[in-house]
């Protein structure tokens, strides 16, 4: 029998249940969700997209800090799903964010294109045959692109975004140089605006992000569908 924690988001009585021993929210999350409120601006109002939202910790303090804000989101994993369900439901948000349980290849099956002002992510990081495979299920294919990859992610933000939408993703920065390439030659309706690496965040994070050591490997890209 699984069992979990009840982890407080310090915003408004917010908390989330996460799997103990299975894979578990970083800081990542809170670095990502950081560069699109500084993005998206105090007023917005608009429908946005989440790809991979795993135990829904971004789209849950998206939705608490942004009112006005509708979001889809999707995961793949049946035990991370059925825990952002209730991480939704628990903090009164089901009329903010619609989740359902989907395969990030399948998107096109399913939703209109040009849809959404705009999508996020915090995918998968290791390429295949790159990085220590976790002997747990949950945390191997949140960590690894064994269920999607980078062109996965692309492709559904290419799909989904309207024209102009804006589009945010973060990478650990090894695959800079890879997604860099990939955007501009696959991808081109898909127009870097900017890149934020860690070093140049830090001032402008939270104290316990911007002092984390262990995140000082990530870049955040910002992009425009045109």
């Amino acid at each position: 029998m699984k069992s979990y924690t009840l982890d407080d988001l310090q915003f408004q009585n917010l908390k989330i249940f996460q799997s103990k021993n299975g894979y578990r929210n970083s800081e990542d999350s809170l670095i990502l969700l950081n560069v699109i409120i500084e993005n998206i601006g105090e007023n917005f109002s608009g429908i946005a997209f989440e790809f991979g939202t795993g135990c829904g910790i971004i789209s849950i303090l998206l939705a608490a800090k942004k009112q006005k804000i509708r979001i889809t989101a999707i995961e793949i994993q049946e035990s991370l799903f059925q825990i952002a369900y209730k991480n939704i439901a628990r903090n009164h948000l089901k009329k903010n964010i619609d989740i359902f349980k989907m395969d990030g290849k399948k998107i096109k099956l399913y939703f209109p294109k040009k849809k959404f002002d705009f999508a996020f992510s915090n995918p998968p990081y290791f390429p295949i045959g790159r990085g220590r495979l976790s002997p747990n299920l949950e945390k191997r294919n949140a960590r690894s692109e064994i269920l999607c990859n980078m062109n996965d992610v692309l492709s559904g933000f290419e799909f989904l975004l309207k024209k102009f939408g804006i589009g945010f993703i973060i990478y650990q920065s090894f695959r800079w140089k890879e997604f860099d390439e990939k955007i501009r030659t696959n991808f081109k309706s898909l127009v870097v605006q900017k890149y934020y690496f860690f070093e140049n965040l830090r001032k402008r994070l939270p104290e316990n992000l911007a002092n984390s050591h262990l995140r000082s490997n990530l870049f955040v890209a910002k992009f425009m569908k045109n």
